[in-house]
């Protein structure tokens, strides 16, 4: 899933957006346009169980879906 995210940069503090693809891996890593600054986000505390309602008999089966649930504006640590 692409989605366009804003993150703050943690070393100039200068908000920047780009579209990503989000995939299961736990990190982003990326550079700040700005000042060059390597940059990590942990995509863990984002993460969310997606609860789907159905009605009917029985448990429904397959695995678990998770969707993120991201801030207007993510701030984005110093990769180190």
């Amino acid at each position: 899933m692409k989605k366009r995210l804003t993150f703050r940069c943690g070393k100039c503090t200068r908000p920047f957006s780009f579209t990503k693809e989000l995939t299961d891996e736990q990190e982003l890593l990326f550079t700040c346009p700005f000042c060059d600054a390597e940059l990590v986000l942990r995509l863990e505390p984002f993460r969310k169980k997606k609860i789907t309602v159905l009605r009917g008999e029985g448990q429904p089966e397959g695995t678990p879906e998770w969707e993120y649930a991201f801030p207007e504006v993510i701030e984005a640590a110093l990769r180190g």
